[in-house]
């Protein structure tokens, strides 16, 4: 459930051309990839939100967090009791402070505020641009709140923790970077070659590690996509973003038309895709892009299989792994069918079933 809340509409600019998909081999790549180490402006505010989280928003939602941070990694096990254990140091102030913060604005709100900080920005560069954010809307009881908290959890727990862990993620971020290079990875190259498309833009993607093992977030400005990644994350990881990304741009060249807005509006009579869509998607999507989300996250899932050969058997939305699978079925080519009339012959066969 937590997973689909976090997902995050990607916006970017239309093709210049879109005629599909077709076979390729022997493609030469240039990276256009960069993983970054932690950034202490991404990281002091998402471990922040995983204490309240785990402590103060858990008690009514009562997930199980203990035993999916112990189930994904030993570091995660430990950064899970490290989490509980800074919690329960804290004073009755200082958590009330951090239950004000994130009952007032998201995670990811806070993140995107800083966003656009230098890599190097210290704590009172983040403290200063969140309280100064006109995106906020802070009140003057939660400028002081985030002031003090994010000083004292900085100072008291945070820092050594920091610094610990930035070494080797940094090392890590190294050798990611090395096998970047060194495979000659070229996500818009790939696509343009695989798919027949000339992308009207190309887009900086850069990944920063975070201590959160278990959820990673993605942020846009101008033409960056930023992602924090888990500490776990492979090469073949990284390459789901940008393949979600330019999805998007394929898609955005027909979601218009006539013929796909009278296929999501049958949709409408489709109970579980309705249902979803009223628990998970309406706050981020309006139902027409709903529709055209579980296609994207489908086609994303097909252009990794393309690329790496990696099989999917799990589901983001209702239908993108069905979408996933019906395009390995179909073999797309667009020779022989075009990604629009692929879309609208998926969903009336849902329809149908």
């Amino acid at each position: 459930m937590n997973i689909k809340k976090l997902i995050v509409i990607l916006n970017i600019l239309s093709l210049f051309i879109l005629t599909g998909c077709k076979n390729n081999k022997d493609i030469n790549y240039n990276s256009d990839i960069k993983v970054n180490g932690p950034s202490l402006k991404i990281s002091l505010i998402q471990t922040a939100y995983e204490i309240y989280t785990i402590n103060i928003e858990n008690s009514t939602n009562n997930l199980n967090y203990e035993d999916l941070y112990n189930n994904t990694s030993r570091d995660a096990k430990k950064h899970y009791k490290w989490l509980k254990k800074t919690y329960n140091s804290m004073d009755d102030n200082m958590k009330l402070k951090l239950k004000n913060i994130f009952n007032a604005n998201s995670s990811w709100s806070y993140t995107n505020s800083v966003i656009n900080l230098d890599d190097k920005a210290s704590v009172s560069d983040i403290v200063d641009t969140l309280v100064s954010s006109e995106n906020l809307n802070l009140s003057s009881d939660l400028k002081n709140d985030i002031n003090v908290f994010f000083n004292c959890f900085y100072d008291d727990y945070f820092k050594s923790y920091f610094n610990k862990h930035k070494s080797s993620l940094n090392k890590k971020a190294s050798k990611l970077n090395e096998l970047l290079y060194s495979n000659d990875i070229d996500i818009v190259k790939f696509i343009e070659n695989v798919c027949g498309v000339t992308l009207s833009n190309d887009y900086v993607c850069t990944f920063y590690y975070s201590l959160n093992p278990i959820s990673s977030q993605n942020f846009e400005f101008d033409n960056y996509i930023i992602s924090t990644i888990e500490p776990n994350t492979t090469v073949k990881d990284l390459l789901r973003v940008p393949f979600h990304k330019y999805s998007h741009s394929l898609f955005d060249s027909f979601t218009d038309s006539s013929e796909f807005l009278e296929i999501c509006n049958l949709l409408k009579s489709d109970d579980e895709l309705v249902s979803l869509y009223n628990e998970f998607g309406r706050d981020a999507y309006d139902f027409n892009e709903w529709c055209e989300e579980n296609l994207i996250e489908g086609f994303s899932k097909y252009l990794d299989y393309r690329y790496s050969q990696y099989e999917y058997d799990f589901s983001n939305f209702v239908y993108d792994l069905d979408f996933y699978n019906y395009l390995k079925k179909i073999n797309f080519n667009p020779d022989k069918i075009n990604l629009k009339d692929a879309c609208i012959d998926f969903y009336t066969i849902c329809l149908e079933s």
